[in-house]
């Protein structure tokens, strides 16, 4: 299948700031679309003089015909684009993560952890890989900020826990299908190149579609996964139990995705709240929270 580089296409056509993602069902984080606005005035076609035979116009009638036309195409694709409605199909060519936002490589990795075994701070990461907020966290810049400014310094370290919220509000079993698919790439000591794989293809209205089983077979391949063991997992669903034994032990302040937890106590999942709770940690004061663009 095709890849793409990630740009800033995709970021330009999501909310700035969506709001978490609920676990419960009154709450899904589809998002609403706009509904349309009728006119009031009622158009009227010009009427020839009465010195010619009676009736519309017919070049006139077709020339504004084909100008309504015309308007319509042109609403209705601006329209699709900033809904964002298009969903991924299983042809679609798949987005490579970009280089500013993928998990730095000299970072050490152990299964779902990210970081020093040994480090005095630890964010648990609750997150749903449908999630559009956990997009924008991943993508937006707090992870690219808190993977350099945090992790690659030894100050804290992040361990990956699956909450798929947007099953539960939006039905499918798509959230833990690529859940396991990250686990399955976690048996290869891969699931941070997963995970960074799965964010840069899911659907921007948190479609099922975006993680079909075969299209999750698809990206494992462009991860550069060893195939032979990975198919067996993700068709088999190898990770399942383990991802529903993981979800029933989520604590209590977690409601909705993402959520970030630093020794055991909840906080904001902004860089500015987790860098303060890490420093904290360390026993040492934050220094200002640098930009994503100077991270």
């Amino acid at each position: 299948m095709a890849k793409q580089q990630r740009g800033s296409t995709r970021t330009q056509s999501r909310p700035a700031e969506p709001a978490p993602s609920s676990g419960k069902p009154s709450g899904g984080s589809a998002s609403s679309k706009p509904s349309g606005q009728k006119s009031s005035s009622t158009w009227q076609p010009n009427r020839v003089g009465s010195t010619k035979k009676s009736g519309p116009n017919r070049t006139l009638m077709f020339t504004i015909g084909a100008i309504i036309v015309g308007v319509l195409i042109v609403v209705g694709v601006g329209y699709s684009q900033l809904s964002g409605t298009k969903t991924p199909a299983a042809n679609d060519p798949l987005i490579t993560p970009g280089a500013a936002n993928s998990t730095p490589s000299e970072i050490a990795v152990n299964g779902r952890t990210l970081g020093n075994a040994d480090a005095k701070a630890t964010i648990d990461l609750y997150g749903d890989f449908r999630c559009s907020a956990c997009y924008t966290f991943t993508e937006g810049g707090t992870a690219a900020q808190v993977n350099k400014q945090l992790v690659a310094t030894g100050q804290a370290k992040v361990v990956w826990h699956d909450y798929t919220v947007i099953d539960l509000t939006r039905g499918s079993t798509a959230s833990r299908d690529a859940a396991n698919a990250a686990w399955c790439a976690a048996d290869q000591n891969k699931f941070w190149t997963m995970h960074d794989w799965l964010y840069a293809n899911q659907s921007p209205t948190e479609d099922a579609s975006a993680f079909t089983i075969a299209r999750l077979l698809d990206i494992g391949k462009a991860a550069g996964l060893d195939m032979t063991t990975y198919t067996t997992c993700v068709q088999n669903g190898t990770h399942n139990a383990d991802i529903a034994t993981e979800e029933g032990s989520i604590p209590g302040s977690v409601t909705g995705t993402p959520a970030t937890i630093v020794n055991g106590a909840l906080v904001d999942s902004t860089f500015a709240a987790l860098q303060k709770a890490v420093a904290a940690a360390n026993g040492a004061s934050a220094s200002p929270a640098a930009s994503p663009s100077g991270s």
